[in-house]
Protein backbone atom coordinates (compact mmCIF):
# COMPACT_ATOMS: atom_id res chain seq x y z
CA UNK A 1 0.00 0.00 0.00
CA UNK A 2 0.97 3.52 -0.29
CA UNK A 3 0.34 6.75 0.76
CA UNK A 4 -0.31 9.58 -0.96
CA UNK A 5 -0.47 12.81 0.62
CA UNK A 6 0.33 16.83 0.35
CA UNK A 7 0.93 19.10 3.17
CA UNK A 8 0.62 23.02 3.21
CA UNK A 9 0.73 25.93 5.58
CA UNK A 10 -2.20 27.06 6.45
CA UNK A 11 -2.23 31.37 7.64
CA UNK A 12 -5.83 31.00 9.63
CA UNK A 13 -6.94 27.21 10.38
CA UNK A 14 -10.16 28.41 12.06
CA UNK A 15 -11.23 30.41 8.71
CA UNK A 16 -10.06 27.57 6.43
CA UNK A 17 -12.30 25.04 8.98
CA UNK A 18 -14.95 27.38 7.96
CA UNK A 19 -14.18 27.47 4.48
CA UNK A 20 -14.38 23.31 4.25
CA UNK A 21 -17.45 23.38 6.18
CA UNK A 22 -19.21 25.86 3.70
CA UNK A 23 -18.12 23.36 1.12
CA UNK A 24 -20.06 20.61 3.47
CA UNK A 25 -16.75 19.25 4.65
CA UNK A 26 -17.54 18.87 8.28
CA UNK A 27 -14.22 17.57 11.14
CA UNK A 28 -14.49 15.84 14.12
CA UNK A 29 -15.52 18.18 17.13
CA UNK A 30 -12.43 18.04 19.09
CA UNK A 31 -8.38 17.62 18.48
CA UNK A 32 -6.54 14.67 18.62
CA UNK A 33 -3.26 14.46 20.44
CA UNK A 34 -0.73 12.61 18.59
CA UNK A 35 2.74 11.51 19.78
CA UNK A 36 5.04 9.82 17.60
CA UNK A 37 8.03 8.56 18.41
CA UNK A 38 10.87 8.12 15.50
CA UNK A 39 13.75 5.35 15.65
CA UNK A 40 17.56 5.37 14.12
CA UNK A 41 18.27 1.93 12.22
CA UNK A 42 21.88 0.40 13.71
CA UNK A 43 23.29 0.12 10.40
CA UNK A 44 21.51 2.07 7.67
CA UNK A 45 20.87 6.41 7.91
CA UNK A 46 16.97 7.20 7.45
CA UNK A 47 18.03 10.70 7.23
CA UNK A 48 19.91 9.28 3.92
CA UNK A 49 17.42 6.80 2.64
CA UNK A 50 14.38 8.62 3.21
CA UNK A 51 12.66 6.16 5.01
CA UNK A 52 10.96 6.64 8.60
CA UNK A 53 9.99 3.69 11.61
CA UNK A 54 7.53 5.69 13.84
CA UNK A 55 5.89 4.40 16.93
CA UNK A 56 2.57 6.29 17.41
CA UNK A 57 0.27 7.24 20.46
CA UNK A 58 -2.83 8.63 19.80
CA UNK A 59 -4.59 10.42 22.71
CA UNK A 60 -8.92 11.31 22.57
CA UNK A 61 -10.15 13.87 24.62
CA UNK A 62 -12.35 10.88 26.20
CA UNK A 63 -9.25 9.24 27.62
CA UNK A 64 -9.08 6.30 25.06
CA UNK A 65 -5.66 5.37 23.25
CA UNK A 66 -4.33 4.13 19.95
CA UNK A 67 -0.57 2.91 19.56
CA UNK A 68 0.40 1.98 15.72
CA UNK A 69 4.27 1.22 14.49
CA UNK A 70 4.96 2.43 10.98
CA UNK A 71 7.26 2.06 8.47
CA UNK A 72 7.38 4.23 5.56
CA UNK A 73 9.59 3.89 2.42
CA UNK A 74 11.42 7.04 0.32
CA UNK A 75 9.00 9.52 -1.17
CA UNK A 76 8.36 8.33 -5.26
CA UNK A 77 7.97 11.81 -6.77
CA UNK A 78 8.78 15.66 -6.28
CA UNK A 79 5.34 17.02 -6.26
CA UNK A 80 3.39 15.15 -3.43
CA UNK A 81 5.02 13.01 -0.82
CA UNK A 82 3.99 9.65 -1.86
CA UNK A 83 5.42 6.74 -0.46
CA UNK A 84 5.04 2.75 0.66
CA UNK A 85 3.49 2.80 3.91
CA UNK A 86 3.03 -0.38 5.85
CA UNK A 87 1.32 0.39 9.52
CA UNK A 88 0.35 -2.33 12.43
CA UNK A 89 -1.85 -1.38 15.54
CA UNK A 90 -0.21 -2.49 18.58
CA UNK A 91 -1.25 -3.17 22.48
CA UNK A 92 2.12 -3.53 24.09
CA UNK A 93 4.17 -0.26 23.00
CA UNK A 94 6.67 -1.00 26.00
CA UNK A 95 7.84 -4.44 25.13
CA UNK A 96 7.63 -3.23 21.66
CA UNK A 97 10.13 -0.73 22.39
CA UNK A 98 12.48 -3.51 24.43
CA UNK A 99 12.76 -5.47 20.78
CA UNK A 100 13.47 -2.65 19.02
CA UNK A 101 16.06 -1.25 21.42
CA UNK A 102 17.57 -5.20 21.66
CA UNK A 103 17.70 -4.77 17.37
CA UNK A 104 19.46 -1.85 17.93
CA UNK A 105 16.89 0.60 17.06
CA UNK A 106 17.40 3.82 19.03
CA UNK A 107 14.98 6.59 19.38
CA UNK A 108 15.73 9.43 17.59
CA UNK A 109 13.40 12.11 18.44
CA UNK A 110 9.83 12.59 18.30
CA UNK A 111 6.96 15.02 17.40
CA UNK A 112 3.99 15.95 19.13
CA UNK A 113 0.43 17.46 17.29
CA UNK A 114 -3.19 18.29 18.10
CA UNK A 115 -5.33 17.06 15.07
CA UNK A 116 -8.72 17.03 13.75
CA UNK A 117 -9.82 14.63 11.03
CA UNK A 118 -12.41 14.78 8.11
CA UNK A 119 -13.48 12.26 5.70
CA UNK A 120 -14.80 12.73 1.90
CA UNK A 121 -15.51 10.41 -0.54
CA UNK A 122 -14.12 11.28 -4.15
CA UNK A 123 -14.47 8.92 -7.38
CA UNK A 124 -14.98 6.22 -4.68
CA UNK A 125 -11.83 6.99 -3.17
CA UNK A 126 -11.75 8.09 0.91
CA UNK A 127 -9.68 11.54 1.13
CA UNK A 128 -8.70 12.71 4.68
CA UNK A 129 -8.29 16.60 5.66
CA UNK A 130 -6.20 16.55 8.44
CA UNK A 131 -6.14 20.30 10.29
CA UNK A 132 -2.72 20.10 12.58
CA UNK A 133 -1.01 21.86 14.76
CA UNK A 134 2.47 21.62 15.67
CA UNK A 135 3.14 23.61 18.80
CA UNK A 136 7.23 23.10 18.15
CA UNK A 137 6.61 24.84 14.97
CA UNK A 138 4.46 27.71 16.94
CA UNK A 139 7.14 30.62 16.66
CA UNK A 140 6.97 33.69 15.72
CA UNK A 141 9.93 33.82 13.79
CA UNK A 142 8.51 30.52 11.62
CA UNK A 143 5.66 31.45 9.11
CA UNK A 144 3.72 28.39 9.94
CA UNK A 145 2.84 29.47 13.35
CA UNK A 146 2.71 25.29 13.72
CA UNK A 147 -0.31 25.44 11.55
CA UNK A 148 -0.95 22.88 8.73
CA UNK A 149 -3.68 20.90 6.56
CA UNK A 150 -2.78 17.19 5.07
CA UNK A 151 -4.47 15.88 2.15
CA UNK A 152 -4.45 12.27 2.19
CA UNK A 153 -5.27 9.02 0.33
CA UNK A 154 -4.31 5.35 0.33
CA UNK A 155 -3.08 3.43 -3.19
CA UNK A 156 -2.10 0.37 -4.65
CA UNK A 157 0.61 -0.14 -7.46
CA UNK A 158 -2.63 -0.47 -9.72
CA UNK A 159 -4.03 3.17 -9.15
CA UNK A 160 -1.16 5.09 -8.04
CA UNK A 161 -1.41 7.40 -10.70
CA UNK A 162 -4.78 8.03 -10.47
CA UNK A 163 -4.99 8.66 -6.63
CA UNK A 164 -1.31 11.22 -6.78
CA UNK A 165 -4.08 13.38 -9.34
CA UNK A 166 -6.84 13.54 -7.20
CA UNK A 167 -4.97 14.78 -4.26
CA UNK A 168 -3.60 17.00 -6.44
CA UNK A 169 -6.61 18.47 -8.14
CA UNK A 170 -8.44 18.62 -4.56
CA UNK A 171 -5.73 20.48 -3.17
CA UNK A 172 -6.15 23.40 -6.31
CA UNK A 173 -9.65 22.62 -5.89
CA UNK A 174 -8.99 24.37 -2.39
CA UNK A 175 -6.68 26.71 -3.36
CA UNK A 176 -3.61 25.28 -1.11
CA UNK A 177 -0.53 26.15 -3.33
CA UNK A 178 3.45 25.58 -1.98
CA UNK A 179 3.28 22.15 -1.05
CA UNK A 180 5.40 21.07 1.47
CA UNK A 181 7.43 18.06 1.12
CA UNK A 182 9.21 17.73 4.35
CA UNK A 183 7.73 15.82 7.15
CA UNK A 184 7.30 17.70 10.73
CA UNK A 185 9.81 16.07 12.33
CA UNK A 186 12.38 17.98 9.58
CA UNK A 187 10.44 21.30 10.37
CA UNK A 188 10.87 20.59 13.48
CA UNK A 189 15.07 19.92 13.04
CA UNK A 190 15.20 22.95 10.88
CA UNK A 191 13.61 25.18 13.42
CA UNK A 192 15.93 24.06 16.21
CA UNK A 193 19.06 24.61 14.31
CA UNK A 194 17.84 28.29 12.99
CA UNK A 195 17.29 28.98 16.76
CA UNK A 196 20.86 27.78 18.18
Amino acid sequence: MYEVEMKFHVDDIDAFERQLGELGIKFAPDNVEEIDKFYSHPQRNFNQTDECLRLRLRKFVDGREEKFLTYKGPKLDKETKTRRELEIQIEDDITLELILNSLGFQTADSVRKFRKQAQIIIDNSVVELLLDFVPELADESNKTNGNFVEIETIANEYDLESKRRLILDLAKKLNLTESILSSYLALIRNQRQKNH
